[in-house]
């Protein structure tokens, strides 16, 4: 009762109540809500879910209703997000990897998993990395192609795809890069400096996407180093068509 009379009255003088919480990704949040209005997105991709936390951010700071379909090749945690899903009848998740090929393959666990990945860290870790980017033990794990997965997704022209795999996400789209042709928008994260041994950099990863005709919309920074340099972007683009203002 009281939230909603402080909201009333802030409306009535032209402000806007948001709660704590939402502060951090408001803008990011904003900006795919604007996204998936405009390109009608109705189911989401993640690959690299890990913990599950684009799962939470879509349900409940988007207030996204859609299905969600999540890849997690770490066992662990992906019999956990197995077990959230069976809560959630529009989210299925996936206890595999993408890759550029169909097979096994080995993966780091990393002392933080946020870190997980098939590539290694490299030697000289920032400090926002050095304690938790460290192998801890690795497993064999299985891996398939964005173009085999194809048929689980049944309308990829109003998908967002979404992949943040450490370092392996250019090797996700050598697995299906007519897949990604279909999507109208996706994200990806970008390294000014790879944190990983073979990863790509930013221009190497820009340029790879732009080949498949995407466009940068926006980014968000990710991380840092000690001396607050930027290291690492969440990168949003959508599909480089015509532009409908200036044609005709």
């Amino acid at each position: 009762m009281l939230s909603n009379t402080v909201r009333y009255v802030a409306d009535q003088i032209g402000f806007e109540v948001i709660a704590n919480w939402r502060l951090p990704n408001l803008s990011y949040t904003r900006r795919l809500q604007g996204l998936f209005k405009h390109f009608g997105i109705t189911s989401v991709i993640d690959v690299g879910a890990n913990a599950g936390g684009f799962r939470d951010q879509l349900r409940n700071e988007l207030g996204f209703p859609g299905p969600i379909y999540s890849f997690e090749p770490d066992p662990t945690l992906g019999a956990a997000l197995a077990q959230r899903a069976a809560l959630d009848p529009k989210w299925t998740v996936f206890p595999m990897a993408l890759g550029a090929s169909t097979g096994t393959m080995t993966f780091n666990i990393m002392k933080n998993s946020v870190y997980n990945s098939f590539l290694p860290p490299t030697a000289m870790q920032p400090g926002v990395f050095g304690h938790g980017n460290v192998v801890i033990r690795t497993v064999d794990v299985e891996m398939r192609t964005l173009a085999e997965m194809a048929s689980a997704f049944p309308d990829l022209k109003h998908t967002y795809f979404k992949v943040d795999t450490q370092g392996f996400d250019l090797e996700v789209l050598k697995g299906g890069p007519d897949v990604l042709c279909q999507v109208p928008a996706l994200q990806t994260e970008v390294s000014l400096k790879p944190q990983y041994l073979g990863g790509p950099t930013m221009k190497e990863s820009l340029a790879a996407f732009t080949e498949l005709g995407f466009a940068i919309a926006d980014l968000f920074l990710v991380s840092t180093d000690n001396d607050h340099r930027a290291l690492e972007f969440d990168c949003i683009m959508v599909r480089d068509l015509p532009d409908t203002a200036s044609s005709g």
